[in-house]
């Protein structure tokens, strides 16, 4: 492929999940070569012109505004959905100016829809008639199970299991080795705690924890200039 006909990629966030969603670049570059990773932004300044994991960070996101480059994609490597949430409204691109991100280790199906700017890390299992949102992270070794639905802005951590028929709604963050029963909604912008075994329906903005999970805390709303 030549490097015309790469994809230029930029990669929001030079944390921890920065560098993981590099990694996952770098494994499919292994089998395709056709990503042009071009480097981070970062609001952090402290980060600014440093190179991390072999890739310089250019500047703060404020770079994907001004920058004259054609044809970048972009993916928001921050764990966290409101914070991602905040940077798309900030941006203001459109939706196919974002990478849809797939470690190549991962299992899906060919009958799941996967939305834009979503990674999905290494040793993740998709089943079948599964539909994951926009800017998503189903992080490593997580399995999702058929019918279920993922909304925009989901946090799945490591090691979660949904069952199937399940509905995760927008905004809801669902801790490391959380397990789900089949047929129960997560509401939007709610938390599961990590290791928590979800029985029931969660409603919008609570706080679960427990074996089985329970409502620990009802949460605020989201601040608008936030989300």
């Amino acid at each position: 492929m030549s490097a015309d006909e790469k994809i230029r990629v930029v990669i929001i966030g030079a944390g921890g999940f920065g560098k993981e969603v590099l990694w996952a670049l770098l494994e499919s570059n292994k089998n395709s070569k056709k990503y042009d990773i071009m480097g981070f932004l970062d609001d952090d300044k402290n980060k600014h012109d440093k190179v991390i994991s072999g890739k310089k960070v250019l500047g703060s996101t404020e770079w994907a505004l001004k920058n004259k480059i054609k044809n970048i994609k972009y993916v928001i490597a921050i764990g966290n959905g409101k914070t991602r949430k905040k940077i798309v409204n900030r941006l203001r691109k459109k939706d196919d100016e974002f990478l849809t991100v797939i470690h190549p280790s991962t299992i899906v199906s060919d009958s799941v829809i996967i939305g834009n700017g979503t990674v999905v890390q290494a040793g993740t299992i998709i089943t079948v008639d599964v539909k994951i949102g926009n800017h998503c992270r189903i992080d490593t070794n997580c399995t999702i199970a058929h019918d279920s639905r993922i909304s925009d802005f989901v946090d799945l951590s490591p090691g979660v299991n949904i069952n199937g028929t399940n509905k995760i709604q927008t905004g809801a963050f669902v801790g490391s080795a959380a397990i789900t029963k089949e047929n129960i909604s997560i509401g939007k912008w709610s938390v599961i705690g990590a290791g928590t075994v979800l029985l029931a329906d969660v409603p919008d903005l609570s706080l679960y924890v427990g074996v089985p999970g329970k409502l620990k805390r009802k949460l605020s709303m989201p601040d608008e200039n936030e989300v």
